[in-house]
Formats: structure tokens, C-alpha cells, sequence
């Protein structure tokens, strides 16, 4: 748990937000930092933000998704609440069947793609250091979290690697920050467009932030 990010200083960020480029990357990761944070006023500003900025709210929906496999279940569903009350007329189709072995065969092989592109040269090292802590949750990552999850079709999956990063920045997790940094360069990220969205979330993240400036630093992005 990250106590040294601030509210405060996250709503001064949205204040002075006014990107001239990136604009749909960048306020999504916003998003998905408020939907770290937790408060409802400002999920709720971030979504109309994004309306703001031309994000489509099927966007937004997927970055609610995938923001369980970072955060749990319980900000998932208040994150699912705000958007909810922002965009009442969108609707999803409905699926509560069961899983079917093509449906599970398909995100496993989609996951292991996925992984094995983002973590590139460094895939077998993940694979064996995760496998020796737990072979389950190795298992688990590809079919759960790369497969079902960040391989749907929208947004790409760069702009998910951004919003991963800005929630790994409020949360403050060092290791998986670097990991998926490195991922979002791995995957086409301009350093760029990486060290624009560290800075609009920037000291609002206070150790997070600090962290992902080391972290630039060992990426040779500086």
C-alpha cells in the first residue's frame, strides 16, 4: 500500500491537464490512476475527461476490466459504479455461460503470446522465477491475466500497458512497475509517450512516482 500518494495533488494534476498529444493514451492512464486511488468524485471527473478528449467508453469499460488483476475485485466494481452512473446508456452484452474448452484453449495460447511479446527476451526468466514461487499462479497469469483479460480485441495493448503502469505508479509497486515499463517499450511505447504519462500522474504518485523516475533512468529513457 502506497501511503505517500495524494489526492491533492492527483486533482491539481487534472486541473492543469491539457494534452496536445496522446490525448486518448494519456487520459486513460488518469483514469486508471483514479481508479487506484479509489475516490469516486474523481473517477467520476476522469470519465468526463475522457469524454472530453474523445475516449470511446468502451474504453473505459475494458480499462475497468482489466484493473482487477492490479487491484481486486472490490475498485473494480467502484470503478464499474462510476462509469455506471456517467454513461447509463451503454450496454454490454450479456454472457453468464459456461466457459467453454475453445474459449479457454483460445486464451491460453493468446496469453502466451502476449506474454512472450512483452516480456521478449526476458520471458524465460519470468517463466522459471514465477514457477519456482508457484507454478499455479504462472498458470494462471497466462490464461487469467494475459489471455482472458489483455488480449481483448480494445484498446490495444499498449494503451492498456500505460494504464497498468499509472496504477502500478499510485500503488507504488517497484518491481512490477519495471517489469511493465520495460513491457511498454518492449511492445512500441515511445519513451516518449511513457515519460509523458510518469509525468502527468507525477508527485501525485509520491514514492510511485519517485520509483518510475529510477526506472527511467535504468531504461536509458533519460
Amino acid at each position: 500500500m502506497n501511503l505517500t500518494f495524494s489526492i491533492e495533488k492527483f486533482r491539481s494534476r487534472l486541473d492543469r491537464f491539457s494534452p496536445g498529444e496522446f490525448k486518448k493514451n494519456r487520459t486513460l492512464a488518469l483514469f486508471s490512476a483514479a481508479v487506484a486511488i479509489a475516490d469516486e468524485d474523481l473517477t467520476v471527473r476522469t470519465l468526463h475527461l475522457g469524454e472530453k478528449y474523445g475516449v470511446p467508453p468502451d474504453w473505459f469499460y475494458e480499462i475497468i476490466l482489466q484493473s482487477y488483476l492490479f487491484l481486486g475485485f472490490p475498485k473494480m466494481l467502484s470503478a464499474a459504479e462510476c462509469f455506471n452512473r456517467v454513461f447509463p446508456n451503454v450496454r454490454k452484452e450479456v454472457n453468464n455461460g459456461s466457459i467453454t474448452p475453445e474459449e479457454a484453449g483460445k486464451w491460453h495460447r493468446e496469453g502466451l503470446a502476449l506474454c512472450k511479446r512483452i516480456y521478449a527476451h526476458n520471458y524465460d526468466l519470468l517463466k522459471e522465477r514465477v514457477e519456482k514461487l508457484a507454478p499455479d499462479i504462472f498458470r494462471w497469469m497466462i490464461i487469467e491475466g494475459y489471455g482472458k483479460v489483455l488480449s481483448r480485441p480494445e484498446p490495444d495493448i499498449e494503451v492498456r500497458e500505460l494504464s497498468i503502469i499509472a496504477i502500478l505508479m499510485i500503488e507504488n509497486r517497484p518491481k512490477q512497475l519495471f517489469s511493465h515499463m520495460r513491457g511498454a517499450l518492449n511492445i512500441g511505447v515511445t519513451p516518449l509517450l511513457l515519460r509523458t504519462v510518469v509525468e502527468d500522474i507525477g508527485e501525485a504518485a509520491g514514492d510511485g512516482y519517485a520509483n518510475a523516475l529510477k526506472i527511467t533512468e535504468q531504461l536509458g529513457m533519460v
